[in-house]
């Protein structure tokens, strides 16, 4: 009996010093968290929502990724024409040792900011009031089609669309409200030429501010084009 555990005892032991050889071989591997935090570094210096409140994540590496530990410092970088934006995929490469590599990662990008929101539906053509919107703090990097800062943008807002409750409101929901009603009584200005001149009209078009409307001079009856510059002015070319 005694010899067959002698041999048990010796496999044992032959088993352990592999491992230990094997151990003891084996190149130290690079820190997952380390080349996560330099794709984080990176994009945190450089996404186009940095005065915002922005949380920002980098996709787990696979536990099984084995890279060489790198004696310099890690890089990070984006393929040649790549943008960041809410998902990008960041490169991190080691250029130092006898083996240098590279490898990439998803990072994502979430930046919070206060939008307007409907309070309750909203029909089209409705002038909108604070007393329509309330505020919400949303990721906008998830708002494809943008989002508005304040009703107060361009003289203020008229849905063109019907509005649900509780929706962001986008620039392609609203237009421009006019600031200028056909028929109104408003001052032409002309500023062509070293002279500048002003005149009364009548504006025969509804108006927004910037917005390009047709008006009649009442002095000579011509009909002119110019720019509303306010709820009473017109600026002609």
């Amino acid at each position: 009996m005694s010899r067959p555990t002698a041999i048990s005892q010796t496999l044992l032991l032959s088993t352990a010093l592999c491992l230990f050889s094997s151990a003891g071989s084996a190149a130290p591997s690079e820190s997952h968290s380390r080349i996560a935090a330099t794709a984080k570094a990176y994009i945190a210096a450089r996404h186009p929502w940095r005065q915002l409140s922005t949380k920002i994540t980098v996709q787990k590496l696979d536990p099984r990724t084995q890279l060489s530990s790198c004696p310099g410092k890690l890089e990070a970088f984006l393929s040649n024409g790549a943008k960041i934006k809410r998902r990008t995929t960041v490169g991190v490469r080691c250029t130092a040792g006898a083996k240098p590599w590279k490898i990439y990662l998803p990072v994502t990008v979430e930046a919070y900011a206060k939008v307007m929101v409907a309070r309750h539906p909203i029909a089209p053509g409705t002038e909108i009031s604070a007393n329509d919107i309330s505020w919400s703090k949303r990721d906008i990097t998830s708002l494809g089609y943008g989002y508005l800062r304040s009703l107060g943008d361009k003289g203020g807002y008229q849905s063109r669309q019907s509005i649900a409750q509780g929706a962001v409101l986008t620039p392609n929901m609203v237009t421009a409200s006019s600031i200028i009603s056909k028929g109104q009584r408003v001052q032409l200005n002309s500023n062509d030429g070293p002279v500048s001149v002003s005149m009364m009209g009548i504006a025969l078009q509804n108006g927004a501010l910037g917005k390009r409307i047709l008006v009649k001079n009442l002095n000579s009856g011509k009909q002119l084009e110019g720019v509303v510059a306010s709820d009473n002015t017109v600026l002609l070319n």
